[in-house]
């Protein structure tokens, strides 16, 4: 199997269990959030409810997509060629030979191209939803539906991010060590620190990214609320 097989593979993986569990969680909120007994009387929640759903799923295939391509580009770091098998690929991305020119190159520009491509599609649908979320809770009080939406989504996000950012500085941590001692904490490896860092990279990525995202989101709630419409004064007699 040559080096873009095995991309394929650890994306085909990542797919699975970081994407999947985010689009059935956006489904559960959908269902759940829509179907409150609460009173909507701006009818505004079901419109919030599937923009945010929306906004909330793109976002992190935006920051995984993103992610990719930093993880394509540092493939470059070091020398691969006694790490290039001389067997036939499985799929055929060359000339007649069947063999690639540019193996890792190659590959590169494939995992480039379609992490691009994944980040903008993705990322124009997030911003187009986010703004229809945040249109639909304009003008509304903290306690309206609309508005409970809205921060259940900053929430939702803001707890996935921690998550991220946890997991992605952990792995930054231990390259650190691999790359200061890679006999100890990297054995085995013929090009220890290159192979480190094209871990490194993308998860220093994931972790800064991740950790921008979620004080974005923070910041712009704080906002909201501060221009937020005031409660209505009680009724009295």
């Amino acid at each position: 199997m040559d080096l873009s097989g095995v991309l394929g593979i650890v994306v085909l993986v990542l797919a699975v269990v970081l994407f999947i569990p985010l689009v059935f969680g956006a489904i559960f909120v959908v269902v759940v959030v829509a179907n409150r007994a609460d009173p909507d009387p701006t009818a505004r929640r079901p419109v919030a409810v599937y923009a945010f759903a929306v906004a909330f799923v793109t976002l992190f295939v935006t920051l995984f997509a993103t992610t990719g391509l930093i993880a394509s580009l540092a493939q470059l770091i070091g020398d691969h060629s006694r790490s290039i098998s001389s067997s036939q690929p499985i799929i055929n991305f060359g000339g007649p030979s069947g063999k690639s020119l540019h193996p890792v190159g190659d590959a590169v520009a494939r995992g480039s191209v379609l992490s691009i491509i994944v980040a903008l599609v993705a990322g124009a649908i997030y911003f187009r939803h986010r703004h229809r979320g945040d249109d639909a809770a304009a003008g509304t009080a903290p306690v309206e539906p609309a508005a409970r939406v809205q921060s259940s989504y900053v929430a939702a996000v803001s707890f996935v991010c921690v998550v991220l950012t946890v997991l992605g500085t952990i792995v930054v941590c231990y390259d650190v060590f691999r790359l200061i001692a890679p006999g100890v904490f990297a054995p085995g490896l013929n090009d220890g620190r290159e192979t480190v860092l094209r871990s490194l990279l993308p998860a220093a990525w994931l972790a800064v990214l991740a950790q921008g995202i979620r004080r974005r989101h923070l910041d712009r709630w704080r906002a909201r609320l501060a221009t937020a419409a005031p409660l209505a004064p009680p009724v009295t007699e």
